[in-house]
């Protein structure tokens, strides 16, 4: 992610479910291009934690520089699922992940890290674990279909950079579980 005007709109968001004491955590591509290899990405990917109790002041205060469904908001936070919010200004689009009551899913925020996105940038940014991102990926792909490239390749990247760091016992544990240590050990053979 290079675009000033993106990072400026994700420090904006996530400064407002900081603000609101909404624990959140940055995934999708912008978490692989973190530990992995960088790609182009043109939304960002926030998984939160449920806030039914914060709802109203959160779309209070998103509405103004955001585009946002009311309706979809609630019933993502209902149902657990996602909503999107698109900036008025330059259109970049941010899917929220509402986290739901899985046991893995419980401990996905737990484990996020604080990161900085840039040089450049002053502000740390909740991310997923490396380990979350990969498995986040690897359940993406396999619910794509396992046609996606793009996926594939962000879990190659995050493999081969964060080799050495990665917590295997955490990461091969939570892939049988999540039935995709399939495609995680078949990502994992290419490494070798």
């Amino acid at each position: 992610m290079d675009d000033p005007r993106d990072i400026s709109v994700l420090s904006h968001f996530t400064g407002i479910l900081e603000m609101l004491e909404i624990s959140y955590a940055i995934g999708g591509s912008i978490a692989s291009s973190v530990y992995g290899q960088v790609r182009f990405t043109e939304d960002a990917d926030i998984a939160t934690e449920p806030f039914a109790a914060k709802a109203e002041e959160f779309f209070d205060v998103v509405k103004e520089n955001y585009y946002i469904s009311k309706a979809a908001m609630v019933e993502a936070i209902k149902q657990r699922s996602s909503f999107n919010v698109i900036d008025l200004e330059t259109a970049f689009k941010i899917d929220i992940f509402i986290c739901g009551e899985s046991e893995y899913q419980k401990q996905l925020l737990r484990r996020r890290r604080m990161l900085r996105l840039s040089e450049t940038q002053k502000k740390d940014f909740a991310f997923v674990s490396p380990e979350d991102s990969i498995l986040l990926k690897l359940t993406w792909y396999i619910q794509g279909g396992c046609t996606s490239e793009k996926q594939l390749n962000d879990i190659r990247g995050v493999l081969t950079v964060q080799k050495d760091a990665l917590d295997s016992d955490y990461l091969k544990k939570w892939a049988f579980r999540l039935e995709v240590a399939d495609v995680l050990d078949k990502c994992l053979t290419e490494q070798d």
